[in-house]
């Protein structure tokens, strides 16, 4: 028997789809003023009624989607304007109940996610992956069982990520510790770089599988959405972008992405260790304070920091 999460005090998601004519009637409604960001160009209008936020886009054959969130408002919102109302449910407070593995997941539409792993790390990498996920493979991600990378073991994400990523559409960032630290020498902040890196992500993705600007991306959120759009700047991709924290939990996109991150991440750190000839602590704790220093008696600075991340208090202390 199966348990999986099921919803309580919910955000909801009531999704209906209607022509440009219907779109305007919508916003006029909530006297919504129209976004006209050429940075955005598929974004309509965005607007907030009570607890009720509500966000109207477009697609390339000028199909309008409109999305209301919030809570049990939300679906008596969209009724007023269509019967054919698409109903998905978060989970916010969860406790335990039998259902459909695949019904844990606030969007299966198809969608491109990205996330990031290693920031947190002295050693090693960064890594940001950009992934595309339809419907169809959400039953290859079930078989493979897919979640969130930090809730999964290091052993069983190197079991299934060789054939994850030879099956799925995703495209990988790395940025090698000694290259992070210089960024940051030249007065680049963290954030600005993983800002820079999930876009890069995005934009490469959608280039090597031919995607259409229309598709929504999920963003792993690591800081305020204004800050990542000024971080990224006019190179940002003109999808219509989402953000959240833990999003690896709430979109199969972003999950698929948190584990291919984690698992080139992991034989990264296999590679590091054979070069080092020693096995290396994770994380920034007073640990891996102990193996830098041993490392640099072993085997020098010059050799060991290139591994590292300069601006960690780890190597500063050091």
């Amino acid at each position: 028997m199966l348990y999986f999460l099921c919803e309580v005090n919910a955000l909801i998601y009531a999704k209906i789809k209607v022509s440009l004519a219907k779109a305007q009637e919508i916003r006029e409604f909530y006297s919504a003023e129209e976004i006209k960001d050429p940075l955005h160009p598929y974004d309509f209008f965005q607007c907030k009624k009570g607890r009720t936020t509500i966000h109207a886009y477009r697609n390339r054959k000028e199909i309008y989607s409109i999305v209301f969130s919030g809570n049990e408002e939300a679906i008596d919102e969209a009724m007023q304007f269509s019967k054919d109302v698409t109903v998905t449910r978060g989970v916010d407070n969860p406790i335990t109940e039998e259902r459909s593995p695949s019904s844990r997941w606030d969007d299966l539409s198809r969608q491109i996610g990205s996330d990031e792993v290693g920031v947190g790390d002295f050693f090693g990498p960064l890594i940001v992956v950009a992934s595309y996920v339809t419907k169809k493979d959400i039953g290859m991600l079930q078989a493979l069982g897919v979640d969130d990378s930090k809730k999964m073991s290091d052993d069983s994400i190197l079991a299934i990520g060789e054939g994850l990523q030879r099956k799925s559409a995703c495209y990988s960032v790395l940025v090698s510790p000694d290259k992070l630290s210089r960024l940051v020498d030249q007065g680049m902040n963290i954030h600005k770089v993983m800002a820079k890196c999930h876009n890069l992500a995005q934009e490469r993705l959608m280039e090597r599988y031919g995607l259409e600007e229309d598709i929504l991306v999920y963003v792993d959120q690591f800081e305020e959405e204004s800050l990542y759009r000024k971080h990224v700047g006019r190179d940002i991709v003109k999808n219509p972008l989402y953000f959240r924290t833990r999003a690896e939990s709430f979109f199969p996109s972003v999950a698929l992405s948190s584990v291919i991150a984690r698992y080139l991440f992991l034989k990264e750190w296999q590679k590091m260790e054979e070069e080092l000839g020693r096995k290396i602590p994770k994380g920034a704790s007073a640990t891996v304070d102990r193996t830098y220093s041993l490392l640099v008696k072993e085997l020098g600075e010059e050799k060991v920091s290139f591994h590292v991340k300069k601006f960690f208090r780890n190597y500063k202390k050091a």
